[in-house]
């Protein structure tokens, strides 16, 4: 357990305890996970990011129980008012969803919560660490610069109907696990580090798909949407893989915007942008080699 002190404008100083998540705090930060969400998008009018209180229950549920997340409560006056999850299924951490009461928010809770998580992957000796900020949120932006992130890659939240389209040449089918080396492979030519955990999980639960092209696998996708991410050698592989998706999960897929000729496609395709998003980073990270989609994490 650790302890923090908090203040908000003129009002007093309170302590702040983070302690682990556990599973019977899950229906407590599911319910703080949708409202805290909901508050922020209310006020800049936008959707809130995720769609339901039956998703966010769910969710947390998935987080608390998953071997590989790690998650840190924080409490105040006795109280749960927040939490946040890092993802711990690569050498790259990924950090989210960090989500904080609306009462409280603005009163360092969400501070002390991303000071422990970083703490815990300096003492892990994590290679980097991410997250993807929405980018509305100005508060979370400011307070993820000071703590040392740095904008990477900002992201288009793209949504709409499945594109039923084909891309000759290429074969879109489920993942196996006999698959995993070869994209494990692939994620490293274009990223520096795999994301195999992520992978394994997604063939098990049955979401993941790849791409081949001349009998060989050019791309995969653990999902379509928030959850997920994908990674292709070329624009056209990542094409046929979002080409095969039935939908688009929860507010939708995020895109780098700085690959105009997939923005485009998608554009050109009937799907919509949504929202920005931002990709931002601690430790290493490599300029990408190829195409590719982050998950909510990174």
């Amino acid at each position: 357990m650790t302890s923090t002190s908090t203040s908000s404008g003129a009002a007093p100083a309170t302590e702040v305890t983070l302690r682990e998540a556990t599973p019977d705090d899950a229906d407590t930060l599911g319910r703080i996970f949708f409202e805290a969400f909901e508050s922020i998008a209310s006020r800049h009018a936008f959707p809130t990011e995720p769609v339901s209180r039956e998703f966010t229950a769910w969710r947390m549920k998935w987080l608390v129980h998953h071997p590989a997340v790690y998650g840190l409560v924080a409490e105040r006056d006795g109280q749960v008012v927040g939490s946040n999850f890092v993802d711990e299924r690569s050498a790259i951490a990924g950090i989210g969803p960090i989500s904080v009461e609306p009462g409280v928010q603005g009163a360092g809770v969400g501070r002390a919560l991303m000071e422990g998580v970083l703490a815990r992957e300096r003492e892990r000796g994590a290679a980097g660490v991410r997250l993807v900020q929405t980018a509305y949120n100005y508060r979370s932006l400011s307070l993820y610069a000071k703590l040392g992130f740095v904008v990477r890659e900002p992201l288009s939240v793209v949504q709409g109907a499945p594109l039923e389209v084909s891309v000759a040449g290429h074969r879109v089918r489920p993942a196996e696990r006999g698959d995993a080396d070869a994209a494990d492979a692939l994620a490293h030519q274009v990223h520096g580090h795999t994301r195999g955990g992520e992978l394994r999980d997604a063939i098990d639960d049955g979401t993941a798909v790849v791409v081949e092209r001349e009998e060989r696998i050019t791309g995969y996708a653990t999902g379509f949407g928030y959850p997920w991410h994908a990674v292709a050698e070329t624009n056209d592989d990542l094409h046929a893989l979002l080409a095969c998706a039935q939908r688009f999960r929860g507010l939708g897929i995020l895109v780098p915007s700085r690959n105009a000729e997939l923005l485009r496609w998608c554009l050109a395709h009937g799907l919509r942008i949504v929202q920005q998003s931002t990709l931002m980073s601690i430790g290493l990270y490599n300029e990408p080699a190829g195409a590719w989609l982050p998950s909510i994490v990174f």
